[in-house]
């Protein structure tokens, strides 16, 4: 071996694990974008889920409020829960000294789909109506809710209600 070899063979061994440094940094970066990725869809998605429950929770609670308004406003009778409401409603309508009057029901055992509802009577906003907030709960925290109002008249000894609108 000549000079001039022995000296470019032995100035390149200081840098012979540069490359292999390079290398490792450069997965390092790779490898915390993809995390990075992996983190945020896993959290949009998350998302995603939790506004799922709150949409069914608000269609349960608006499902309730359009069966509650056919019985409201309806004169006749059938069969159910909403039928031994109407008359509740009725009394407290009649009675002067209670103003507002809160109703629930517990969540369903063994559904994950439906929460409890909450039924809020109030007749103090305005005189002559009647405010029903219906909330639906998952058991800890209401999840969704509507308000509507009926406007309230008691002709021949009977409650009559029309339904004013959503707010």
């Amino acid at each position: 071996m000549n000079k001039w070899n022995k000296t470019i063979c032995q100035r390149k061994k200081p840098n012979r694990g540069a490359a292999m440094i390079v290398v490792i940094c450069v997965m390092s970066v790779v490898m915390i974008l993809s995390l990075t990725l992996l983190m945020s869809a896993y959290q949009m998605f998350a998302t995603v889920n939790d506004e799922g429950k709150d949409e069914l929770y608000y269609q349960q609670a608006m499902s309730f409020s359009e069966v509650l308004r056919g019985r409201m406003v309806s004169s006749g009778t059938s069969d159910g829960m909403l039928d031994e409401l109407k008359p509740h409603i009725n009394t407290f309508m009649g009675d002067a000294a209670t103003m507002k009057e809160t109703l629930k029901s517990p969540v369903p055992s063994g559904s994950a789909a439906y929460g409890g509802i909450t039924l809020t009577l109030d007749k103090s906003a305005l005189p002559g109506y009647l405010v029903v907030s219906i909330s639906v709960d998952d058991g800890d925290a209401p999840m969704a809710g509507c308000t509507c109002m009926y406007k309230a008249q008691k002709a021949a000894g009977t409650w009559k209600y029309t339904f004013e609108g959503y707010y």
